[in-house]
């Protein structure tokens, strides 16, 4: 009956083992439910701020068409202003050789 009593003792011992091992196992998994349902929640967020954005950025690009797109003139120099220039030019490269003429 000894051999009987150690037996009930290793398989009660090994039974509080495998319960505490399935305990611990519960309990990981019960955080990976609650972390998943966390990841759910945040891509559900993203995923609609993503559609918020397209729509945004469809509604934006459709005013752009709509808008007239302006685009830079480039000045073309005419002779007038070529003039204008020139005698600036000259009056401050008279004004130069003045300054440098007084020191």
């Amino acid at each position: 009956m000894d051999e009987a009593a150690t037996k009930i003792q290793e398989l009660t011992e090994a039974l509080a083992s495998a319960q505490t091992e399935v305990d611990k196992w519960r309990t990981g998994a019960e955080i990976y439910e609650a972390q998943v349902g966390d990841l759910q929640g945040a891509l559900q967020e993203m995923a609609a701020e993503l559609d918020r954005l397209a729509l945004e950025n469809q509604q934006l690009k459709g005013q752009l068409g709509d808008a007239p797109i302006l685009q830079p003139q480039a000045s073309v120099p005419t002779d007038e202003d070529a003039q204008i220039i020139q005698a600036a030019l000259i009056s401050r490269i008279k004004e130069l050789e003045r300054t440098l003429a007084q020191r």
